[in-house]
This record gives structure tokens, C-alpha cells and sequence, in this order.
């Protein structure tokens, strides 16, 4: 071999070498702020852990964005499912390491972070899926461009959210990425049921009839009219005669006093003593 070829050997060794020694360096650079246990997956780009860090126990994750499954007041965006399938699917009940950047938490109290998973970032892999596109939100970039590499060999490859209909894509979160609407796809209202019709009406019961859990009332009784006692007439007196012939055997009779047989003038004639 030439010196010359030699030399250019050497020299194609010698950047091969720095090359991977600087790759190697990079690697080794990476120190881990915490060590956790995914304890659940709450969506695609979001973790809960255990044990919690600084009273904080759920995690999103930094620089990326998948579709929305839990947002109150968004329905369920394209391919959000599938995203929330795969971080289950990868990462419910491991151990992971996570690497913080400028700000450890947002501003809804959630910690911020690189979640690694065997020393790979799990960040990078839903973009290199398609799962998620680049969300950078400073001062937390430091993988930016590494993110912006990712996502671009997904988009070429037409992975995930990037094989989308362009109607599809629209319904998603624009994070400048070339999709994405202004605003999320609402929560359909649920229609109403017409209210239910009034029950039948029962007829009342006539007054004869009774039913057989309760008696017949008494009917009211008419109150007792007290009697008018009889009054009869008194009995006609006889006209007292004007005498009695006492040796005929007839006794008491009435006469007008002082007549024939009564001698004691009491208007009774012929007394019997």
C-alpha cells in the first residue's frame, strides 16, 4: 500500500473513532435525575408515577404531543387512542429513568421530563412512530433538533398521525407542524329523549263499588226525630140525667146534683155505702 493511500486510511480511521468516541460521549453525558415505576398511563404523552417526585406524581413528557383522548373539553382526536395504547403498552408498571430540563414543572403542576426506558428516550420513540408530533415549549429544547429528525423520517414514511387524511389531520393540535386546526373538535352533545307521556289515568271508582283493602263507608244515619206522644181528646162526660131511679138496682150513676137519688147533691145517684 502507498503512503499515500495509507495516510487517507488513517485518516478515515481517525474520524471514524472520534465519531463514535463523541457519540459514546454524548451517551455517557446523560445522568438521570430520578428513578420511578410507571404506576399508570393517563394519555399517549402523559404518566403517573410512583414514588412521587417533590409531591408531584404525574409526568408529561417534554417536547412532544400526541393526540388527545382525556382533554374535558375535547372530543377524541385521530389516532389518539392508538397513542395512549402504544405508552401503555411500553410503559405501564416499568421502571424508568427521567431527565429533567430548565423547568422541572409546568403550569399544571405536572413535572416535566425525558422519560427513558432500557437508556432509550421514549420521547423520541412516539415520534419516530408517529404517535406524537414536535412540541417545543422554551426553555425546555435541549433535543430539539434531535426531535425535529425524528419526526421528520416518520412524516416521510407516512407513520401514524402523518398517514391522516387531511381532514384527519385537522382535527388534531397545531403545534407548527403543518397540521393541526385553531381549535380542538368539540364533545357532541348528547340528543335528548323526548320526555316519557303521562301514565294512564285511572277512572274513580263509582260509589257502589268497593274496593278490597278498604270497607265500604258507613252510610250517615238521618238523626233520630223525637216523637210527638198521642194526645187524644178526653173522653166525653155523660150528660148527667136528671134523676135515677135507685129501686131498679142501678148504682152511681151521674146525675145533676141534687136529682132524684142522690141525696148527698154530688151528682153521683144511687152511691153504693
Amino acid at each position: 500500500m502507498s503512503r499515500t493511500l495509507r495516510l487517507v486510511a488513517l485518516g478515515i480511521t481517525t474520524v471514524l473513532v472520534t465519531t463514535t468516541g463523541a457519540s459514546a460521549q454524548e451517551e455517557e453525558e446523560v445522568e438521570y435525575d430520578e428513578t420511578v415505576t410507571v404506576k399508570r398511563i393517563v394519555d399517549g404523552d402523559t404518566i403517573r408515577i410512583d414514588p412521587a417526585v417533590d409531591g408531584i406524581d404525574v409526568v408529561r413528557l417534554i417536547g412532544v404531543d400526541t393526540p388527545e383522548t382525556k382533554d374535558p373539553d375535547c372530543d377524541v382526536q385521530p389516532y389518539g387512542p392508538e397513542a395512549l395504547s402504544f405508552t401503555r403498552d411500553e410503559l405501564e408498571g416499568e421502571e424508568v429513568d427521567l431527565e429533567f430540563d430548565e423547568d422541572r414543572e409546568d403550569r399544571y403542576e405536572r413535572l416535566l421530563a425525558y422519560v427513558y426506558l432500557d437508556d432509550e428516550m421514549f420521547n423520541e420513540t412516539l415520534l419516530e412512530e408517529g404517535y406524537a408530533q414536535v412540541y417545543t415549549v422554551r426553555p425546555n429544547d435541549r433535543y430539539e433538533d434531535r426531535f425535529e429528525e425524528a419526526q421528520d423520517a416518520a412524516q416521510e414514511a407516512d407513520l401514524g398521525i402523518w398517514g391522516l387524511s387531511s381532514s384527519e389531520q385537522a382535527l388534531l393540535a397545531d403545534r407548527g407542524n403543518g397540521i393541526g386546526g385553531e381549535n380542538c373538535s368539540p364533545i357532541a352533545t348528547p340528543m335528548q329523549s323526548p320526555p316519557a307521556p303521562p301514565p294512564p289515568t285511572q277512572p274513580a271508582p263509582t260509589p257502589d263499588a268497593s274496593t278490597p283493602d278498604e270497607p265500604t263507608p258507613d252510610a250517615p244515619s238521618t238523626p233520630d226525630v223525637p216523637r210527638t206522644p198521642d194526645v187524644s181528646p178526653p173522653a166525653a162526660r155523660p150528660t148527667p140525667s136528671s134523676g135515677a131511679d135507685c129501686s131498679t138496682g142501678v148504682s152511681n150513676v151521674p146525675v145533676a146534683p141534687g136529682s132524684k137519688g142522690d141525696g148527698d147533691g154530688d151528682g153521683i145517684a144511687c152511691e153504693k155505702r
